[in-house]
Order: C-alpha cells, then structure tokens, then sequence
C-alpha cells in the first residue's frame, strides 16, 4: 500500500474523530458555556487531553515502533508479541502507581495547572473533584495507546485511528440527553460529562485488545510477574525512553498546557482557548496525526535495512502531502476565523463576546499548523534513529520561547498572548528541529517545487474567500438562522476549494497522473 494512501486512511479516521469531537464541543459549549464549570471542565482534562493528543500522533510510537521493528528483523515475530506482553505488563502497575499518587495530590496538581483559580475556593475545589475523576482515563489512554503503537507496527492502522470514535459517540449521546431530556444545571452536567469519559475509555480498551488478539498478539498482563520483575529488561529500558519521547511527539499539547496556565489568569480565558484550539485540531488531526503515525514505521523499517532511497522518498512524500492539505487549512481558519467560531459556537451559553474572544485566538493559532506539521515531518527521521536529544533540547527551548512570549504579549495584547506564546513556541521548535535535521534528512528538489507551489496555490484561495466572506457578511449576520449562516459559509469553504485545487494543479502542486499512481499502488 502507497505512503499517500496510508496517510489518507489515517488522516480520514482521524479527521472523523476530531470532526465528531468538534460535534461535541459544539454541545458541550451550548450546555457550560464558558463559565466557571466550562473552565473546571477544561482544567481538570489538561493532563487526560494531554495524554489523548500525544498518544493520538503517535507518542508512543516513537519508542516502541522502532523496537518492534528491530526485534522483528532480529528474532521474529515471536520476538515482537512476546516483548509487548511484557511491555504492557510493566505498564499496567506502572499505572496503578501514577494513578493512586495523582488521585491524591490532585490538590497540588489543579494548583499549577489552574494557578488562577485559587482566588476562588468553590471553583477550585470543583476543579480538584473532576480532576480526581477524570484522572484515571490517562490509564485507559496509555494501555490502548501501546495496543495501537503493536497495531500499527505491523501496519494496522484503520481500528486504531478509528477507535477515538467511541469517546466522541458516547459523549454527544450524552450531551444530546443533557439538551432535551434530562435538563439540570451546569454543574451537574459537568460531573455526568466527566463520567462519561471514563466509560468510554473502558468500551476503547476492549475494542483494541479484541483487534490486537486477532492479529496473533496476545497481549494480556501479567501483573505479578511485573512485579517480581520477571520481564525483559529491555522493556524497562523502552518505558524511560518511552517518557522523553513522549514529551518530543506530543511537544504541541505540552504548549498547550502552558498557555492555559497564562489564560487561567484571565476570566473565562481558558474556556476561549479550549473552542479555538477545538477548530485549530481539525487539520491538525488529519495532516499531523496521519504523517506522525504512518511515516515513523515506514522509516525505522528503511532506516534498519540501509535503504537511503527508501527514506528520501517517504520524506519528500511526507512533505509534499502536508503542504497540500495544511496550507490551505492555514489560509482558510486565518481569514475565516471569525465567521467560522460565530457561525459554530455562537448560541445558548456561548455569547457574542465569547464568539469574538475565541476568533481571535484562533487566528494567531493558525499561523502556527505549518510549524505543527513540519515538525510532525521531521521528527520521524531522529525517532526511527532512537535519537532522543536534538528533539528534546528543540522542545525545550519551544517552551522557553513560548513562554516569553505569553509574557511579552500580555503587555502589548493580553487577549492573544496565550495563543501568542504557543504559535511563537512552535515555530522555534519547528526551525531547530530542521536545523538539527541537516545531514539526516534527504528532500527531494520536486517536493520542495510542490510544497512552494501549494504555497502560492493557497495564497491565492486566502484572497478569494476572503473577498467572498466580505460579500456575504449580511447574510452570516448573528440574527439569521443556523441553516443560512451555515449554508453560506459550506459554500464559501466549498469555492475556496475549488480555487485551491485549480490553483494547486496549474502551478504543478500535483497532477492527476501522480494521484491515479497512487490509487493503483495502494491496490496492488
């Protein structure tokens, strides 16, 4: 099967998860608003949130495919099943511990990741119960992310990237219950949300082991054996690894969490950043998570057979894929950004005022999905090398970076400094991480001709959607009705891509041979 069409696959599964979870924040905004439960909501999912997002892209990946790989060209296949059963065993009490010391200090925990919400002792309080609740999911997200990394490993990508549907599914069931059923007040609704999150993460759990069971792994825990410290060592070695490159796949959450802790200083500022960053995951979703998850396998493998050509030509295709689809993603939620939150989450509890505030974060995050993806890009050449400390030290000075300039921008706009800090962050991230890259990293000149050509492709889609959005102003006016405003801005979205894949194809972005090749290697 081609990388293309991997990528899509993936890409598809994961753009259904998050469009499904864009659903169910639509409804979570309607029912909490962005008052103080929606902010509790928020904050007490940062840590669960970080963990599902790092995982999503492929977190763990990065340890434990390249280990797969070689212990399958090693010893075989046996090699491979009986080190994951290990490796999940470890895990599993790993688990137990992180949860039980998390249930305890959650005090301290909500303390720095809510900093803003000690002046208030009801709301902080509120927030260290649903933390204590939604805590243990991050066990549930750890077990079923080493079920995906088994999965994809031997290129099984399809039910791993589908099985988030189930937390979005049971969510805006509920949610929808919560609306015309058994209506109640917001903090109630919180405390039913948060547990439905946990229910889900059991029905996720069971999918994967059924799938990973039917692949020959017979991944069941042996928790006494863990214990005993009767497992192979080199799975204690991989869970250590396992942490850095954690913090390396899931960098862009990490810079998240601190601009949620510059936005908690601020009334109803954290749940602003939740919705924009909501609309700032859908392409995300589809172009990093895809490229994150399929590109490492294909590396590692290339990387352990010597196979240079291999490697410069999953590269190039990786680059010019995320072109194609993230610069008009970035064009489109830069110029639209208002229109697009309004339209979307103005109604019930969500004002006018939240529409604004939102809108205007989600502009300046949108400048930074480039960087998000290019480091989705470039990443995979340092992790199918086991080489963890160029990433980690582009991290750290990420965050620095995004930290001073949360701070410098609360001084000249504090509405965006939070998102200012982050898109500043990524991009530092994103420009050592290539600087790094220099001697490992081999692009073809046709993929960076596409890449630039995709470009100007959707510079030339900002202007025209941008000109249309302008026209039909009245017509997505707040006081019209959800199916005009909506009906309106579909097809402003529709025209923009139309302009863009014109665009695209005559300035050479891709040709239609090129797409019809890989349809048929992806059948052969």
């Amino acid at each position: 099967m081609s990388l293309a069409l991997q990528f899509t696959i993936v890409g598809s599964a994961t753009l259904a998860s998050r469009i499904t979870g864009f659903i169910r924040d639509i409804l979570i905004a309607a029912v909490l608003g962005t008052g103080p439960v929606a902010d509790v909501y928020v904050a007490a999912f940062l840590i669960p949130n970080l963990f599902r997002k790092m995982m999503s892209e492929g977190a763990l990946n990065a340890a434990i495919v390249p280990r797969l790989a070689r212990l399958e060209r090693e010893g075989g296949v046996q090699a491979a099943r009986g080190f994951s059963d290990d490796l999940l065993s470890l895990l599993c009490v790993v688990l137990i511990v992180l949860v039980a010391v998390a249930e305890f200090a959650m005090p301290q925990i909500m303390a720095v990741l809510a900093y803003g919400f000690r002046v208030d002792e009801a709301k902080f309080a509120d927030a260290v119960l649903f933390g204590r609740i939604a805590f243990p999911f991050v066990g549930f997200i750890l077990v079923v992310a080493v079920m995906s990394a088994v999965l994809n490993a031997v290129e099984r990508y399809a039910i791993a990237a589908l099985v988030p549907l189930v937390l979005n599914i049971l969510m805006i069931g509920v949610l929808l219950a919560l609306v015309f059923i058994l209506p109640g007040g917001q903090r109630q609704a919180g405390l039913v949300l948060v547990s439905t999150v946990l229910v889900a993460g059991f029905f996720q759990l069971v999918i994967l082991w059924i799938s990973a069971a039917r692949e020959g792994f017979d991944v069941r825990p042996r928790l006494g054996d863990a214990l005993m410290g009767r497992v192979d060592p080199s799975a204690k070695t991989l869970l250590l690894l396992a942490l850095p490159g954690m913090v390396i796949a899931g960098s862009g959450h990490v810079q998240m969490i601190v601009a949620s802790q510059f936005a908690s200083l601020e009334p109803r500022a954290i749940s602003w950043l939740y919705f924009a960053d909501r609309l700032f995951q859908l392409p995300v979703g589809f172009v990093a998570s895809a490229v994150g998850v399929v590109l490492l396998p294909r590396l590692a493998r290339a990387f352990h057979q010597g196979d240079g050509e291999a490697m410069a030509e999953a590269q190039s295709e990786s680059l010019v894929f995320a072109s194609l689809l993230i610069l008009p993603a970035t064009v489109a939620l830069f110029v639209l950004a208002k229109p697009i939150t309004a339209v979307l989450f103005q109604r019930g509890a969500f004002l006018a005022e939240d529409a604004r505030a939102t809108a205007a974060l989600l502009k300046v995050l949108a400048l930074a999905l480039p960087a998000f993806v290019l480091i989705k890009v470039i990443l995979p050449t340092f992790l199918a090398r086991e080489e963890m400390r160029p990433p980690l030290i582009a991290v750290g000075l990420g965050l620095a970076a995004n930290i001073a300039g949360a701070a410098l921008f609360r001084d000249i706009e504090r509405a965006i400094a939070p998102a200012a800090g982050v898109a500043i962050g990524v991009w530092v991230n994103a420009l050592v991480l290539a600087f790094a890259a220099q001697g490992r990293m081999s692009i073809l000149p046709r993929a960076w001709a596409r890449a630039f050509a995709a470009l100007l492709a959707a510079g030339v889609m900002g202007f025209c959607i941008g000109w249309l959005a302008l026209e039909a102003k009245d017509w997505m006016a707040a006081e019209r009705a959800f199916y005009e405003k909506g009906s309106v801005l579909a097809l402003i979205c529709l025209a923009g891509l139309a302009i863009y894949a014109a665009a695209a194809r005559l300035l050479g972005a891709f040709t239609f041979r090129r797409l019809r090749r890989i349809g048929q290697k992806g059948a052969e």
